[in-house]
């Protein structure tokens, strides 16, 4: 199959705007297994209840108990291989960036694009969040900058008060890119956007100095950052390990680009799903049974996803607001400055967004995760069998199954659900740490449990909608 290239200009244009290291968004969804009007009436009335009992019954004493670190008996510092690895990724990344290239044209034939969007941007974001801070050792920069730089000083030198905001602005940018691109998944097209920030990235890291690059505008380094402060085990430094979440509430309040960061994450990936559904076809005027293609739909994606974002952050604001109104007027105690209590509730924001990413990809997963190890035997279509994976075949048979699927649907509603109970968690031990009396503990949460709630609930609706794209 001949390919097309892209006309220089818009090629070098789109290199220069792209804000993603080397990943695209999923495939276009052929999984879709929708959660039962059952399933999501038991799951958000669980919501519900937990949050009543939670926020009106549970001491802040027990919560100090719960999210008190204990130390680790060992961590995971070790420069030399951390170096190594990430030598090894940029290694791996590259020959992604040339299986693009030269492999197949075919999306679900080629291993960068499902390498990338199953394994790392579905995978590797649960595995951060739950598990252990992979991106620390496989990030593709860091190794070849200091075989490059370490050492030398940087020319440039980042303003501090900028924090995280050029991170956001490059998060926002790629979620555009992901979810409003013609063909994000274009294996000839991800090589060139992979590769280009790549270059990006690391020419950043040498003029400004590696640290503030990564921590100020290298969106995914911070991204991944801010998930895994959910982590009950933090091996990094001297390591600590508790209830999932104890970093995030010891950390708090977050500088507010890091605030903002949190509302952005979850308002993008729930637009992510939103959008795919029929009820916001319907609001775009599109026939979700004959859906014209991505290039139809271009702008109303991307003014829908930031207006989404503005949307959960005014939201969020309003419902920090509420509380903290509630506390002055009828409560009866003292209530924190809006500056702080908006930038200590947002990390309290992330594990919903944490529970519906999980939920929302599960099955794609599940799917996609065979395409990669097939594709893995024969990455550039030559006739190989790598690994002996060439007799994997791809099977989707456990979504015909009635006990296999019902295991799939209570997975999914428990993911939201415990997402919800860690959220409204972490909330009230923040809380507990502004007011003392319990009225006025209720009070300071009165808003901010009302969006939790229902955004809970959203997220299960999104589960359940038809799709239509």
């Amino acid at each position: 199959m001949k390919r097309r290239p892209l006309p220089p200009f818009f090629a070098a244009a789109l290199i220069a705007l792209w804000p993603a290291p080397l990943w695209a968004h999923a495939s276009e969804q052929g999984f879709v297994l929708l959660l039962p009007t059952g399933a999501y009436t038991v799951a958000g009335t669980l919501a519900v209840v937990f949050s009543l009992v939670l926020v009106t019954v549970l001491s802040p004493r027990v919560l100090a108990v719960l999210f008190r670190a204990r130390r680790l008996s060992f961590s995971l510092n070790w420069p030399a291989g951390q170096m190594a690895i990430s030598i090894l990724g940029t290694v791996v990344f590259l020959a992604l960036v040339y299986i693009g290239l030269q492999g197949p044209t075919d999306p679900q034939n080629n291993l960068l694009p499902l390498t990338l969007w199953t394994v790392w941007w579905v995978g590797l974001f649960v595995v951060q969040g739950l598990v252990a801070d992979v991106w620390r050792w496989i990030n593709p920069w860091t190794g070849v900058h200091q075989l490059l730089a370490g050492g030398s000083a940087p020319l440039l030198r980042l303003p501090e008060r900028w924090g995280a905001w050029p991170a956001v602005a490059v998060f926002l940018m790629f979620q555009g890119f992901i979810l409003a691109d013609v063909a994000p998944n274009d294996p000839d097209r991800l090589a060139l956007f992979a590769l280009g920030y790549w270059v990006f990235t690391l020419a950043g890291m040498i003029l400004c100095g590696s640290e503030r690059w990564l921590a100020q505008v290298e969106c995914f380094t911070v991204l991944f950052a801010l998930i895994g402060r959910l982590r009950p085990v933090q091996a990094g430094g001297q390591g600590r390990y508790g209830f999932a979440g104890w970093r995030a509430v010891v950390e708090a309040p977050l500088h507010p680009s890091h605030a903002v960061f949190c509302l952005v994450i979850l308002a993008s990936g729930s637009f992510d799903g939103l959008h795919e559904t029929f009820w916001w076809l319907a609001q775009i005027g599109i026939n979700p049974l004959a859906f014209p293609g991505r290039s139809a739909v271009v702008m109303p994606t991307l003014v829908g996803l930031y207006a989404a974002n503005a949307a959960l952050i005014t939201v969020f604001a309003l419902a920090v607001w509420v509380g903290l109104v509630a506390v002055r007027r009828w409560g009866g105690g003292q209530a924190p400055g809006f500056g702080v209590a908006f930038n200590s509730f947002a990390i309290a924001i992330l594990p919903i967004a944490l529970g519906y990413h999980f939920a929302h990809y599960f099955v794609t997963f599940l799917v996609q995760i065979q395409y990669v190890a097939a594709t893995l035997a024969d990455p550039l279509a030559r006739g190989w069998n790598l690994f002996g994976l060439g007799a994997v075949r791809v099977t989707t048979g456990f979504l015909n199954t009635q006990d296999t699927v019902r295991v799939i649907w209570i997975t999914q509603a428990a993911a939201v659900v415990a997402s919800h109970i860690l959220s409204v968690l972490m909330t009230h031990h923040l809380a507990a740490g502004f007011v003392q009396k319990n009225r006025d503990l209720i009070a300071l949460q009165i808003g901010l449990s009302l969006l939790m709630i229902a955004y809970t609930i959203f997220g299960l609706w999104l589960l359940a909608s038809p799709r239509g794209v």
